[in-house]
């Protein structure tokens, strides 16, 4: 069943990239979606939005072609924003040894985050009268 989906976000790329390697990107993902993107050649960056009312299969393709495309011309890590009916998560893109790095920062956070639930939890507990 077809979703509103969207991704998006900024990618660094290698200096030999060029607006036309950004266009048959955006070519490559068109259909069904829809895609806007821009580049600059001053800080070497690829930014793109791809949106659309996609099955899961043509999401999981928009997500492979960009993994693909970042394999060939990322310079780095990045982290796109995916919203699918509402919901928002992350997807981490780039240079396969950034990519990992940002997950675990990730999964660090995850962490840190239930700690912190933890302890207000407990300091809650402790202010309540016996």
């Amino acid at each position: 069943m077809p979703g509103t989906y969207e991704i998006y976000g900024a990618l660094p790329v290698q200096s030999r990239f060029r607006h036309a390697d950004a266009v048959r990107l955006a070519e490559s993902l068109a259909k069904p979606a829809h895609v806007y993107f821009a580049t600059d050649s001053v800080t070497h960056t690829l930014v793109i939005r791809v949106s659309g009312h996609l099955s899961e299969t043509e999401q999981s393709a928009v997500e492979n072609t960009l993994g693909q495309f970042s394999n060939k011309w990322a310079r780095a890590g990045a982290v796109f924003s995916r919203n699918l009916y509402g919901d928002l998560s992350f997807l981490a893109i780039g240079l396969e040894r950034h990519v990992e790095l940002l997950t675990e920062l990730d999964d660090l956070d995850q962490q840190i985050r239930a700690i912190r639930a933890r302890q207000a939890w407990i300091l809650a507990r402790l202010e309540q009268p016996t």
